[in-house]
């Protein structure tokens, strides 16, 4: 029997509904499923619709039109408890709950099963502890939130959560104020919450590349408002990447599953070395040497060829043309050579062409 979705729509159109004024729609027509299981990365350009949509699917908001469904009910024949018994929200905002201590804090998510007293009970704690522990923050629970790294503040946060024992966990930007590992770590975390039986995790993202090595599923707003689901890969191979985010200078490489910035094409090059995944010096050297302009001959017919040399231990960058040979013991120092040849060689070439327009007359030298 298939599982029904913890949140689903139906002819959904989201925006803003203005007194005595048209209301203006953000996207229209969203048929969605959220379904257990699940990991799913809201992404977009800025202004798309991504916090539109969450906003109405967790209530913030209402939608112009159609139906949201939180496990199988409409979502507005809830109350405000009911609701935090199933759907449990994590916004973007830098934790300013200096005077609290981390275990403290998670157990604020208990608040839908405590009643107005927040008095917590045996099971209440047990809870409070797992969520701590399921996020990696238990040897945090004594400490203060001020005492806390972004990183660390944002489990927390998480274990407030997840304290609610939710259906759906929705965050929004939830790696917005961290370094890069830490933005791995939460989204590890945020995949091993999503196969806990019977839930499911949506967020909003803005790191493409994590979104689409974690996500199950993702959903996505072009410039236009337009949405798209489905698997990463589907999505790009349908080209659907490049046409929400592409601006001039950055394109979308569906090769390399990434933006990447279109450098000034400064040649090509004939890269001789061991051409495998495996091979770490070859794989580095043809980023570097794409990231700087050169492309690499797949004929090797260039007038410039680099050699990955292997000496004692040590790699050796070689570098040949017709006429000169040069050995460089580091990638950065191979690529400086390049682009100062290159601009040598541009400089004498404009000289050349502006001395002949001039010899031909088409500039007087009056």
């Amino acid at each position: 029997m298939k599982d029904a979705p913890l949140i689903s729509t139906s002819g959904l159109s989201i925006g803003y509904k203005h007194r005595n004024k048209e209301s203006t729609i953000v996207s229209s027509n969203l048929n969605l499923d959220l379904m257990p299981g699940e990991l799913v990365c809201l992404i977009g350009p800025n202004g798309a619709g991504k916090s539109t949509l969450i906003r109405t699917l967790i209530g913030m908001q209402p939608g112009i039109s159609g139906d949201v469904h939180l496990a199988g009910k409409l979502l507005s024949d809830y109350s405000a408890i009911e609701k935090a018994r199933v759907l449990s929200v994590v916004l973007t905002s830098q934790v300013s709950i200096s005077h609290f201590r981390a275990f403290d804090v998670a157990s604020l998510g208990r608040y839908p099963h405590t009643g107005w007293s927040g008095t917590l009970s045996e099971k209440d704690r047990e809870i409070v502890s797992y969520s701590l522990a399921a996020v990696g923050a238990s040897e945090l629970s004594s400490r203060y939130m001020s005492e806390l790294s972004d990183g660390e503040k944002q489990k927390v946060m998480i274990a407030r959560g997840l304290a609610q024992d939710p259906s759906v966990l929705i965050l929004d930007e939830p790696t917005a104020f961290l370094d890069m590992p830490h933005k791995i770590e939460i989204m590890r975390i945020l995949k091993s919450l999503s196969r806990h039986p019977g839930r499911a995790v949506l967020l909003s993202i803005h790191d493409l590349d994590i979104a689409m090595r974690t996500a199950d599923k993702i959903w996505l707003f072009n410039k236009n408002g337009d949405f798209y689901s489905g698997a990463p890969e589907d999505l790009i191979l349908k080209g659907v990447f490049g046409s929400a985010f592409e601006m001039g200078g950055v394109h979308f490489d569906n090769k390399k599953g990434t933006f990447v910035i279109s450098p000034e094409q400064k040649g090509n090059v004939t890269l001789i070395g061991e051409d495998n995944n495996d091979n770490n010096e070859f794989i580095w050297t043809s980023h570097a040497l794409e990231r700087a302009g050169y492309s690499i001959c797949s004929d090797g017919n260039c007038d410039i060829t680099i050699e990955i040399q292997n000496n004692n231990g040590d790699t050796c960058w070689r570098y040949l043309n017709h006429t000169a040979e040069h050995d460089f013991f580091s990638i950065a120092d191979m690529i400086q050579f390049l682009c100062r040849t290159h601009e040598k060689d541009s400089n004498e070439k404009q000289i050349t062409d502006n001395f002949s327009t001039r010899l031909s007359g088409g500039i007087s030298l009056q």
